[in-house]
């Protein structure tokens, strides 16, 4: 259901003409460090617009309201944004840029405004040039023009800070900073400011709970070359914290002191992508060094401590996940049971939560049963969510946060008698799968080049899936990490980081037909090596560390190669045993060990595909 928007739009537009007879004004998604998911407060473009999807930007002028979102959420944004909207379909043919659309339709000298806080240094630039080329100006607006127009505005979050042990980090505050520094050092700068939040977090080993399922809290840093100040409010952080900063040398200042702070850094000043232009424009231009982050491309090679953890929660992960699966195809039958969308998603989060090291969900469970799986990041909710269908296909993608690692993983199930075209799209996102799971490619290949081979098996009958293939996953942080990521070829970028020994991923292909259902089929997988190439150039693969069956009634053998099959049948063998194993010592029943083993026993070719079809 749409949200009405009439009157926002009306008292946006008197505070355009107040801030300087802005033609147009622009709202991301961004908070102050560009991420993805962002606290309550921040949720200004859903506030304004009603379209609550991860990413999009609005841009509002004079007589339009427009929404610039992905393939992701086009479904989405069409079911929640009025008639006062136009989806702009992102990355697809034919559909212009925020800023190519404004400098083709605003005249000059039209003023475009925009919260600097909210605009990364990398956005801004690209805003401004383009504008400038037709006359336009690009203002930086001090006050937030949403704010101003929406009362009861959420309070920012005051959740505490608490360590992350070494234990689970695998390295110590101390070594990481040595680690930066030494960045640092090779690109001449005297100044690091630390923007994103997970880096942050991983910079200093501390987590918090500022921003739902993703333990992050508000902060900035500012690295030197002998010591660091971590801007965050004060009543965040404990005794015990303040004298573990200072063993790392680093004092604790005010989250928003870091704007006047930058005014005074007297030297080259690494800035990272993400850092918001409000930063970067209070630093002399001549000091400006904008580069990717050290601490990305620190922390995506996951150390040997980070990858344990990650392999090991993964089991426990699958096994609540797998429970969740034989409970609801067990009480889906019983005689006048009814379980609704988001019933199955608080069963999952209930499964979950008894599992060592548990913290909360990486996500918001996507529970979605018939039509409502096409919607690609469906979340569902009381009152407008649907039964689950006994007699249909059912997409369920859903993640936690333990101590130890973050989980994500997307199983599709059929609860009744699959018709032949969702078998043969399944199969075909099957393949797609495994192609990806088997790929061997020299080492710093970058995500973009190998992503086709999801997508053969779809594009081979002029089908295919509107978002990207895989993206990085952070050890007890965001469920998306860049700036590695398995993504079509028309959205490189050179910032992207090629593949390394270390790193996990999402394997996540799927298919949706609008109206009738979606299918997806994800798996974490971690770089390793594998053991071909010449001298000192090892060639990579990868492991797949999610360990949860594929649904087999959606799967026509025939269709798979003798390759394929194989990957398949030794996959659920290693699901088997470490479930199994892992059951076993949390004395499960007879019953679910019964699933798990009829979930994984090895499909074979014994039967034609005639048969194969028959037997529905």
């Amino acid at each position: 259901m749409s949200k009405p928007t009439s009157e926002l739009l009306k008292r946006l537009r008197g505070f355009m003409q107040q801030y300087g007879q802005l033609s147009a004004y622009i709202v991301p998604s961004d908070d102050p460090h560009m991420s993805e998911y962002v606290s309550s407060n921040y949720h200004r473009r859903s506030f304004v617009s009603g379209f609550t999807g991860s990413a999009g930007t609005a841009v509002i002028t004079t007589d339009k309201a427009l929404m610039w979102t992905d393939g992701r959420y086009f479904l989405q944004a069409e079911n929640q944004m009025d008639e006062n909207w136009t989806l702009m379909k992102a990355f697809m043919p034919g559909t212009p840029t925020e800023e190519e659309w404004l400098s083709t339709n605003l005249p000059p000298p039209s003023k475009v405004g925009i919260d600097p806080k909210t605009c990364s240094v990398k956005k801004f630039k690209t805003l401004y040039k383009k504008l400038d080329s037709v006359g336009v100006e690009l203002v930086a607006v001090k006050d937030n023009l949403i704010d101003l127009i929406w009362d009861n505005a959420p309070k920012p979050p005051s959740s505490p800070v608490f360590l992350h042990p070494v234990k689970y980090a695998g390295k110590s505050t101390l070594q990481k900073l040595e680690e930066v520094r030494k960045s640092m050092a090779e690109k001449q700068c005297k100044y690091f400011v630390v923007s994103a939040l997970d880096d942050v977090a991983w910079l200093y080993n501390l987590r918090g709970s500022d921003v739902v399922y993703n333990p992050v809290f508000y902060s900035f840093a500012i690295v030197s070359e002998t010591s660091s100040v971590l801007y965050v409010d004060d009543y965040k952080i404990s005794k015990d914290i303040k004298e573990y900063l200072d063993g790392v040398n680093t004092v604790v200042k005010p989250y928003d002191a870091v704007y006047n702070d930058v005014k005074n850094l007297s030297g080259r000043t690494l800035l990272p992508l993400s850092t918001n232009a409000a930063i970067s424009e209070a630093i002399d231009v001549k000091n400006r060094v904008v580069l990717m982050s050290p601490v990305q491309q620190l922390k995506a090679v996951k150390n040997d401590v980070e990858l344990k953890g990650m392999r090991d929660c993964h089991i426990r992960d699958g096994g609540a996940l797998t429970e969740y699966f034989h409970w609801l195809t067990t009480e889906i039958w019983k005689k006048g049971v009814v379980i609704d969308e988001v019933d199955g998603a608080d069963k999952a989060e209930f499964f979950r939560s008894k599992q060592d090291n548990y913290v909360d969900l990486s996500f918001d469970t996507i529970s979605s049963s018939g039509p409502n799986g096409a919607i690609i990041h469906y979340k569902p909710e009381k009152g407008s969510c649907l039964p689950i269908d006994k007699y249909d296909i059912y997409l369920c993608d859903s993640g936690a946060q333990y101590r130890d690692g973050t989980t994500d993983v997307t199983r599709t199930l059929h609860l009744g008698t699959p018709n032949k075209k969702q078998i043969d799209r399944f199969t075909r996102v099957l393949k797609g799968h495994i192609a990806l799971a088997m790929a061997i490619f020299p080492p710093s290949t970058k995500g973009t080049c190998i992503d086709c081979l999801a997508r053969i098996p779809l594009w081979n009958t002029g089908l295919n899936f509107q978002h990207g293939t895989g993206h990085g996953v952070g050890s007890f942080l965001n469920v998306h990490e860049g700036p590695c990521r398995i993504s079509s070829g028309n959205r490189m970028s050179k910032y992207e980081m090629g593949l390394e020994k270390g790193m996990i991923l999402s394997n996540e292909p799927g298919f949706y037909e609008k109206g009738e259902f979606g299918m997806r089929i994800e798996s974490l997988v971690e770089v390793v090596n594998a053991d071909v190439g010449a001298g000192n150039e090892n060639y990579l693969t990868f492991k797949t560390i999610t360990m949860a069956p594929i649904e087999k009634k959606l799967i026509d053998v025939s269709m798979l190669t003798d390759a394929e099959l194989e990957w398949l049948n030794a996959y659920h063998e290693e699901v088997y045993v470490n479930l199994r194993r892992l059951f076993i010592s949390q004395g499960k029943s007879d019953e679910l060990l019964k699933y798990l083993h009829d979930s994984t026993c090895p499909l074979s070719r014994e039967i034609s595909r005639e048969t194969f079809f028959n037997r529905f």
